[in-house]
């Protein structure tokens, strides 16, 4: 392989209460797939955050419950985060994306995306685009904001982790 191109992996995290962030979560692996991404998917509690540090790309996937508190399968890694002990640079080599599931006739409409994206900025994170922040409450559902982030994150991401010379992403009607 070329050693001029960047290694091509990504890691998706979700926290998810209900399931629709895991869905969510597991589509963009299908896509990250077909761009040739090494691609795994992990509720963040289940994911070893210490690997965290070593990852050039992770697309963050959570929803908002209750009154603004995180799911139950992102409560530990969110702690962990949280630690005033972390140096501002522990993730200065990591590229990331967060896109936040919430319903905006809640009053913290999306405050687990927002609070983590502020976070992960904190730790010295490079995005890769804008936060994104799906609406239940949209007339056209979340898919409305989902749909063009998704776009945008894809254009990014290929910006910075090309595809080799020749190779091409695989088209939808093939997976």
């Amino acid at each position: 392989m070329d050693r001029t191109v960047p290694e091509r992996r990504l890691v998706v995290l979700y926290g998810s209460q209900t399931g629709t962030a895991q869905e969510v979560a597991e589509h963009i692996a299908r896509t990250a797939r077909r761009a040739l991404f090494n691609t795994r998917v992990f509720a963040m509690d289940n994911y070893n955050i210490a690997d965290l540090i070593t990852e050039p790309l992770v697309v963050f996937v959570c929803s908002t419950t209750g009154q603004g508190e995180e799911p139950d399968n992102m409560k530990t890694f969110w702690k962990f985060l949280l630690r005033k002990n972390l140096p501002v640079t522990s993730l200065a080599a990591v590229k990331f994306a967060v896109l936040g599931l919430g319903d905006s006739s809640y009053q913290k409409f999306n405050y687990v995306a927002k609070k983590l994206y502020r976070r992960l900025l904190q730790l010295g994170g490079n995005p890769i685009t804008s936060l994104g922040l799906a609406d239940d409450q949209h007339d056209l559902g979340p898919d409305a904001v989902i749909d063009p982030w998704l776009v945008t994150l894809w254009d990014r991401a290929m910006v910075f982790f090309p595809l080799p010379n020749g190779v091409q992403v695989i088209s939808d009607d093939i997976l």
